[in-house]
């Protein structure tokens, strides 16, 4: 597992790495009529790809998007602030289907996805328990293989740093990683005791991530050394008084700190080497909703946190005894529905954020947001 060194990321805006804070501005919707479950892109941005309950992948030109080739008619920006003018270039789409147990083939909702950096396939999560990889760049929407392990929905996954292993998490609370030469399973992670809702690998790009982060819906965050197969989990503590529920968690971009967000507005900072309690809990607006995705900029300083109310960018650099200021932003945008997801493009350049509620509670408004990145000094 991970023997191969990892792929080579794109680089970082200029200024985006040292600057204070950053103006995000939506100008993109990609218009949906489903809820969006998932949401992945390639490593140069060329190609976004999105999924949720209609049972279709579609496949966007975000170099068309971000171009302007195709607005919004009058109707459409009515629902959006006056900053979002410009309409998603859909180049395909195609049949996220799975086959049922008299062997027909039905449409399965695309509970999750992840994409190779080039897009030369794709891996997506079925309500079977299925993981499905798809060839992209050559003959598009032929399923090459199925994984079939997981017997509830696959809920997270996550291709490995060097793109020869996946992690699948699902339902049925079971964590593996697969080896994609040989389409099996090289390792179980046995100890959620609910669905899992997240994985990230430690954002160490040098050598290959020793370190895979999950969360479970009951608000267990895991610690996992993929190197030791039999060692046990460094299990992070939830809060006293914190109910016990994790929607999403993310690495800081040096992967020394890591972010779990809570039901009851909050988000919690761990920091590795620092014990199992938070070192700190970032306090939300009452009534701003469960945080339920999150990413974090690469100044290390700018946490982007979305929640039913808002999404919101914390000034992570403010202390937070420091009760005078207001330690966030608010990005326009969104406002009413579950935020499924939050990607952040690796030169941080540009952002997307999907409505969905991913199969667990909540309500959408079907909207997928695209916005443009500028780093302020």
């Amino acid at each position: 597992m991970l023997s191969h060194p990892p792929r080579t990321r794109a680089e970082v805006a200029a200024g985006s790495s040292r600057c204070k804070s950053y103006d995000i501005v939506p100008t993109i919707s990609m218009v949906n009529p489903y809820q969006i479950h998932a949401v992945a892109a390639t490593s140069n941005m060329r190609w976004v790809f999105t999924g949720g309950e209609d049972g279709y992948i579609k496949r966007w030109d975000f170099n068309a998007t971000v171009n302007g080739k195709q607005l919004l008619t009058q109707g459409q920006r009515h629902s959006h602030v006056d900053s979002v003018t410009k309409a998603g270039v859909m180049a395909s789409y195609w049949d996220h289907g799975d086959a049922a147990d008299d062997g027909a083939e039905i449409l399965s909702p695309v509970y999750s996805l992840d994409v190779q950096s080039e897009a030369m396939w794709l891996v997506s999560g079925m309500k079977s328990g299925h993981v499905a990889l798809w060839s992209v760049r050559h003959d598009e929407g032929r399923r090459i293989a199925v994984l079939a392990k997981h017997k509830k929905p696959v809920s997270v996954l996550r291709i490995s740093p060097d793109e020869f292993g996946l992690v699948s998490g699902s339902w049925d609370r079971a964590v593996l990683y697969w080896d994609l030469n040989t389409g099996k399973v090289a390792r179980g992670f046995a100890g959620h005791a609910s669905q899992i809702s997240s994985a990230e690998f430690q954002p160490t790009w040098t050598t290959a991530s020793p370190v895979l982060m999950t969360t479970s819906i009951d608000g267990q965050c895991m610690l996992w050394d993929i190197r030791a197969p039999k060692a046990l989990p460094h299990q992070l503590d939830t809060p006293k008084k914190t109910p016990p529920w994790a929607a999403s968690a993310c690495w800081s971009t040096d992967g020394k700190r890591i972010y779990v967000g809570r039901r009851n507005n909050t988000v919690d900072e761990y920091e590795l080497g620092m014990g199992t309690q938070p070192v700190r809990t970032l306090r939300l607006p009452m009534n701003s909703g469960p945080v339920t995705a999150m990413a974090a900029m690469p100044n290390g300083a700018s946490l982007v946190c979305a929640s039913t109310d808002n999404v919101r960018v914390w000034d992570l650099a403010l202390p937070t005894e420091k009760r005078s200021a207001i330690p966030f932003q608010i990005i326009p945008g969104h406002h009413g529905g579950t935020i499924s997801g939050v990607l952040v493009d690796e030169s941080s350049k540009y952002m997307i954020t999907t409505s969905g509620n991913r199969g667990w509670e909540g309500s959408s408004n079907n909207i997928c947001l695209g916005y443009e990145i500028s780093p302020v000094k």
